[in-house]
């Protein structure tokens, strides 16, 4: 919980974001690998918090003095279940909160299930312009089994109906699902890339402790994609990507020309944000700012006008601002710049982080070039490995 101190400095505190991200935490189902804030059979609290959220944006905004915002991402959970007409409530306070007039990129997470051609008009018209779409497979029984509920034809519908209302449309994809045959994750890519969309994202399938998925795994009753196997998609993705025009710019997206997602590369070049929404982080540009996780807290605190930000972390010291450009850094394609990371060093640390780095290169895990470091396709698959050799 935030200490004394830190709370009076958080009730005095502003800054001026350049992205918004607001948390919509309900589902109809949970997936058995999420490790998401999301809730399912939680409905009758969508207004309640539907009215919390707009209590903190307006009692946020209130000390930004209409701070311009170049991108806003609603994720979830699962947005596209968020009543229009409350939508609509919301988008006209943040328009009144902010200065939305530069606004670049406004996305909004979708289960293809969900959507109409209603849904599509209402986003369009208020300034939704970018769709991401959550396929993960094209395989009816796999997603079942994972408690998805979601068919191909779900997505080929809304794939026929998209372009009549969006240009520029995202599709996430899970590589390592159980149960994905490789010639039903090749026909999914085929696929996916004959659409027409501008940007796909390829995660590779984490097991979170504590999800069912975890528990699958663990007693034996799944087992998963080995590594070199996982290695070799990932290897078969990225060409067959970059031979239909998306270009990969970090280890999990890949976007057509001017289609790479504004508000991700915010994240990653640590610009500051603010999010809303349980459990949703925020970043000053020196301190991160956590959200209260549980429901029923983060409903009370907004409903008594109280801080409903569960954690403040202390202005970040060098050592920590050091990882967070290393991690973030080496994600995207164009790498790190070796010189920049050398300067948060010295004397015996310095030697020591470029021996790691010298050990990785012949490893074919990362390479050097122009004074920058990437990591290799091998090294984008064993990431954490890559960061640990370099401490």
């Amino acid at each position: 919980m935030i200490s004394d101190l830190s709370k009076n400095n958080y009730e005095n505190w502003s800054f001026c974001p350049e992205s918004l991200y607001i948390h919509w935490p309900f589902c109809a189902n949970r997936c058995h690998y999420c490790d998401f804030i999301a809730l399912e059979k939680h409905n009758d609290f969508i207004k309640q918090y539907h009215d919390a959220l707009c209590w903190q944006i307006k009692h946020f905004a209130k000390k930004t003095l209409g701070s311009p915002i170049k991108t806003i991402f609603m994720g979830g959970g699962t947005p596209s279940l968020y009543p229009l007409d409350l939508l609509k409530e919301l988008i006209d306070i943040l328009n009144n909160s902010f200065d939305l007039n530069g606004l670049q990129e406004f996305t909004i997470e979708s289960n293809p299930a969900d959507l109409t051609k209603e849904h599509l008009k209402v986003y369009k018209s208020l300034g939704i312009n970018r769709l991401s779409v959550g396929v993960q497979v094209l395989d009816d029984d796999v997603l079942s089994k994972l408690n998805r509920k979601q068919k191909k034809e779900d997505v080929y519908r809304l794939m026929e109906i998209v372009p009549e209302y969006f240009d520029n449309v995202s599709v996430d994809l899970i590589l390592g699902l159980p149960g994905v045959a490789e010639s039903v994750w090749n026909d999914t890519i085929n696929r996916v890339v004959s659409w027409p969309i501008k940007h796909v994202s390829i995660y590779l399938l984490t097991v979170y402790q504590n999800t069912k998925l975890y528990y699958y795994v663990k007693d034996k009753k799944i087992k998963l994609l080995d590594d070199d196997k996982m290695v070799d998609l990932y290897q078969q993705t990225v060409d067959l990507l970059k031979t239909q025009g998306f270009a990969q710019y970090e280890i999990s997206n890949f976007a057509k020309q001017n289609f790479e997602s504004i508000h991700n590369v915010i994240y990653w070049d640590r610009k500051p944000y603010k999010g809303f929404g349980i459990g949703a982080s925020s970043f000053d540009g020196e301190h991160r700012f956590y959200n209260e996780k549980s429901l029923d807290r983060y409903l009370k605190n907004c409903n008594k006008n109280l801080c409903c930000v569960e954690f403040v972390q202390e202005r970040l010291d060098e050592q920590q601002v050091f990882i967070e450009k290393l991690m973030l850094g080496l994600r995207q394609k164009r790498g790190l710049d070796l010189h920049d990371m050398l300067y948060f060093l010295s004397g015996d640390r310095k030697r020591k982080f470029l021996e790691g780095a010298d050990k990785l290169i012949a490893q074919s895990l990362l390479e050097k070039s122009g004074g920058r470091l990437y990591l290799t396709l091998k090294g984008m698959m064993l990431e954490n490995e890559v960061i640990l050799g370099l401490f």
